[in-house]
């Protein structure tokens, strides 16, 4: 925490000197020099109106594209809404077909059809992702944008103790609030979005937004999720499990459990993707200074190239998206229930107690990713293959070790607590079956009924319930890397090529009509899901 203190000071401390420093950048529909404001002022009154006219248009759009990523102009706002997907029934046999066919506008309707307020965040970020890779890309900023939006409110709502209440009853009742690394990506999104659409200014804007603000809500998301989790540790020392432990002991059952989950210190401090992102938002803006001050506060690798651009040259940088995100799983899929036996004095017999510990995992070995690795082939003939930025895959794993121990801390609370009930329950039961023994034939059926009952409850009621949270933005990619080329000014295109582990193309990707000016940065963003 201290490391993480102490960069969120020096990234507002960068911040306040990027304020005072800077000179904001010149709008060129607004440089009208003096010798052009004479001329105009010797014509015709009507001839003077008519050019005034065609001026303000180009000048009016310029201006709106100088406004914080926040404020988006109104034409753009209308164009994002209806470029957005309606919404329809989610079913999951039509989704699944979609999304192999890759219908992803269809997807991303289902999901925002679906009205699972407790998980809305977690579907929005695929939505979110899906209107990214069906290239609409305004839908998908503006989307990421609301979504984040959602985020924030959520976090700012969390109360850890009310969360944990939910948690103890059941491993999902929490409502999806967006881990950190998706935090992270959903501004890495918004940024990609506006480079794909040659919106430089927008993607500057965001960045301002992030030195000014992210740095803090990450802060506060962190330090609530700590929270939750030392909670839920002390939830095992609390009067209900203590209580419930002792029922169960008195009954004559010891529940024994697996060893816990390593706790886990390691955070996710921050995005080398979106790090990079940002050096390249800087530089394309035309913010050399920014590009290498933020490149160097977070020790972006051969930022270099970006921002020190050679006389008469210009610079080109490819971001290439491969693949879906690493998905967590549940230790305890696929194994049986441990069964404890409990003692029915009055019937001399026993009956099972079931109980399972759930909580996350990850395994790379589990994960089936097709590309491993991306070539950028330029038109003039140069080639290089792309340098991995992020696996996502990391930041995934990152956050289920975060979340584990403290999931398996409620799994066990959930088992002593719900079975010392069951317990309780079946004693009752036997009383009665043995009471109704020796009465008509009619009344120690029913007896034997409720007993039986109480018994398959017994068998059932955790083993069957208990599941560990899984939850996830499944869309997200699974690796971000990069390839430059400092060329000559001029117009190129370049052929990305996402490669399997025998380095055979899984797809080929045409970018074309990249505009490289002398002493500009051009950035084109690609992307293969499969």
């Amino acid at each position: 925490m201290k490391r993480v203190s102490k960069l969120f000071a020096v990234a507002i401390v960068m911040a306040s000197l990027f304020t005072a420093n800077a000179a904001p950048k010149k709008d060129k529909a607004a440089e009208k020099p003096a010798v052009e404001e004479a001329e105009k002022a010797e014509k015709p009154k009507k001839e003077k109106k008519e050019k005034k006219a065609k001026k303000e248009k180009p000048a009016k759009e310029n201006a709106a594209k100088e406004k914080p990523a926040k404020e988006k102009p109104a034409k753009a706002a209308k164009e994002a809404k209806s470029a957005s997907p309606k919404k329809m029934k989610f079913d999951d046999e039509k989704y699944a077909a979609s999304f192999d066919a890759g219908d992803y506008g269809a997807c991303t309707a289902m999901l925002l059809g679906k009205g699972d307020r407790k998980n809305e965040i977690r579907d929005l970020l695929d939505a979110d992702m899906l209107m990214y890779h069906a290239q609409n890309y305004l839908a998908s900023g503006k989307g990421f944008l609301e979504t984040y939006g959602k985020m924030q409110q959520a976090t700012s709502a969390f109360n850890a103790s009310d969360e944990v209440k939910s948690a103890k009853s059941n491993g999902n009742n929490r409502k999806y609030t967006g881990a950190e690394y998706e935090r992270y990506l959903a501004w890495s999104m918004r940024l990609a979005c506006a480079l794909s659409l040659k919106q430089d200014d927008v993607a500057k804007g965001i960045m301002n937004d992030y030195t000014g603000t992210f740095m803090q809500e990450i802060q506060e998301l962190r330090a609530k999720n700590e929270q939750f989790e030392a909670e839920s540790e002390a939830a095992l020392s609390s009067e209900e499990f203590t209580d419930a432990k002792e029922k169960l002991s008195t009954s004559g059952v010891d529940l024994s459990f697996v060893e816990p989950p390593k706790k886990s210190d390691k955070k996710y401090e921050t995005s080398k993707f979106f790090n990079y992102l940002g050096t390249l938002a800087y530089a394309a803006y035309g913010d050399f200074d920014h590009a290498q001050d933020f490149a160097n506060l977070y020790k972006v690798p051969d930022a270099k190239p970006i921002t020190n651009i050679p006389a008469g040259k210009g610079r080109l940088e490819l971001v290439a998206l491969s693949g879906m995100i690493g998905k967590r799983a549940d230790v305890s899929e696929g194994k049986e229930a441990h069964a404890v036996m409990l003692p029915i004095p009055v019937l001399n017999r026993t009956i099972p107690l079931y109980t399972k510990i759930a909580y996350p995992i990850f395994n790379p070995n589990d994960q089936k990713h097709n590309i491993k690795s991306v070539r950028a082939i330029l038109s003039n003939g140069e080639s290089a293959t792309a340098t991995l930025v992020e696996d996502f895959d990391e930041a995934v794993k990152i956050d289920v070790e975060q979340k584990a121990y403290g999931d398996y801390n409620r799994s066990v609370f959930r088992n002593v607590v719900k079975n010392s009930v069951v317990a309780a329950s079946v004693i009752a039961a036997g009383i009665a079956l043995n009471q109704a023994s020796g009465k008509n034939a009619l009344a120690a059926l029913a007896a034997q009924i409720v007993f039986d009952n109480a018994v398959n409850a017994a068998a059932n009621a955790v083993a069957n319930k208990e599941r560990a949270d899984i939850r996830q933005g499944l869309c997200f990619p699974n690796r971000a890397s990069r390839a430059g080329f400092t060329v000559a000014p001029g117009t190129y295109n370049v052929t990305v090529e996402y490669l399997d582990a025998a380095g055979k193309a899984v797809e080929t990707k045409t970018i074309e009509n990249i505009e490289v000016n002398a002493g500009q940065v051009s950035v084109r963003v690609s992307s293969c899901e499969k």
